[in-house]
């Protein structure tokens, strides 16, 4: 379903790795349900070129016939690069009326600086859910062509909208559509600028000033609009839904991911549980941000609203999880609040969300990295998969508040850059 997409990773596993020295993390634990192919608590996990090539017994002799770089793994936790599903890296500080301001230049060094964070926080991958200036594309390409270091990263471009109240807010962030064809040519428009998904604004927003983020904004004709035109580039729409009936139009229309997912019902739940290639994405840290009154960003119009609809987000989110859904992870938060509150999405499913330790870090590796279509590459620790690995000090399957805490080392596509 995205092509392309792998089209782009093959590239990157067809880069040369310039004489890099193999790679050994010795005596490291692993996570069971993060690791395919090895049952032992403990290993020496080796990284050659840009896979994961070994994976044998702590300990274990092995005859390098080339330089090796070790890295002392005791007491620390290997587990796979973690993946970001909704970030927005133009949002480098939250106030949208000062980045409309900005120049071009200036943002494109904010997005570099932004995805840096994340990679420092361990996440080797970003799916950026709208920006401006095809900002995130135009880095995502200076990242693989190797001019510049960062993590992968997967944009959307504009956020493809119906006319709607409290557009203006984000007016540059838009790209406005209406009716089926102007649909299908807002999607070509975006992928024709070479962003890899679509992102599509199927209800209303608590941050934009006026908006009611229950009410359904886009029409189901124009919804599958959008998604077949995606299709045909052999890619996916994402669909920013809270209120319930814009959830389940969004599922019958045949969008891959649901944003949010605030006023979730028990139809919508059980649309869910019964679509094959549709998941939920809730944003935990950045409903915790918006309860924040005392944050000079947050308005007392998104503060109200986001207190109205907490608990409710809370009691839905918490059906699909304990529903069985496969979840998503993404954050939605600004760069100033992932510096201010290092792991904010791990912490948010833990004490806003009330998740397990163990499938939190599942949602923010294996579960995402299946999502987007990169299940067979990357999400887990596995010999032949690409070496986006994060060590960390502690167990984080068992206290996730290790992921609060930098990364002992974060390497992507078998390098360190961490």
């Amino acid at each position: 379903m995205v092509l392309f997409i792998f089209d782009r990773e093959y590239k990157l596993m067809k880069t040369k790795q310039g004489g890099r020295p193999m790679i050994v993390i010795r005596n490291c634990r692993l996570v069971n349900a993060l690791t395919e192919g090895y049952d032992g608590s403990t290993a020496d996990v080796y990284v050659k070129g840009n896979k994961i090539a070994q994976i044998q017994a702590a300990g274990t002799p092995y005859e390098a016939d080339e330089p090796l770089t070790v890295i002392d793994g005791t007491g620390k936790t290997l587990i796979p690069g973690l993946i970001e599903m909704h970030a927005h890296l133009y949002g480098f500080i939250f106030n949208y009326y000062e980045l409309q301001c900005m120049p071009e230049g200036k943002i494109i060094f904010g997005v570099v600086d932004f995805a840096n964070e994340y990679l420092k926080q361990g996440f080797t991958m970003i799916r950026d859910c709208g920006s401006s200036y095809n900002a995130v594309a135009t880095v995502r390409n200076a990242i693989e062509e190797g001019i510049i270091k960062g993590p992968r990263l997967v944009p959307c471009g504009l956020i493809i909208t119906p006319t709607e109240t409290g557009n203006d807010c984000f007016s540059d962030l838009y790209l406005e559509a209406d009716g089926p064809w102007e649909m299908r040519k807002a999607v070509r428009t975006e992928l024709q600028k070479g962003n890899d998904f679509i992102k599509l604004m199927v209800s209303g927003a608590f941050m934009n000033e006026g908006a009611e983020p229950g009410i359904q904004v886009a029409e189901l004709d124009e919804i599958e609009a959008a998604v077949a035109a995606a299709r045909r580039k052999n890619t996916y729409v994402c669909a920013h839904c809270h209120g319930a009936s814009s959830i389940k139009d969004a599922i019958r229309a045949g969008v891959r991911t649901i944003e949010h997912g605030t006023f979730l019902d028990d139809e919508g739940l059980q649309m869910l549980k019964e679509s094959k290639d549709c998941y939920l994405v809730p944003t935990g840290a950045v409903g915790l941000y918006c309860l924040d009154i005392s944050n000079p960003d947050i308005t007392q119009e998104l503060y109200e609203k986001s207190k109205a609809a907490a608990q409710i987000e809370i009691d839905n989110i918490n059906r699909a999880y304990r529903g069985g859904l496969k979840l998503g992870f993404g954050s939605d938060i600004d760069l100033e609040a992932l510096r201010k509150h290092p792991g904010y999405e791990f912490i948010a499913r833990k004490e806003y969300y009330n998740f397990e330790d163990l499938d939190i870090l599942i949602q923010a590796t294996k579960n995402s990295a299946e999502i987007m279509g990169y299940g067979d590459e990357l999400g887990t620790v596995a010999v032949g998969k690409l070496a986006d690995l994060v060590l960390v000090d502690g167990n984080p399957d068992e206290d996730i508040y290790v992921m609060t805490k930098p990364p002992v080392h974060v390497l992507k596509d078998g390098e360190i850059l961490v």
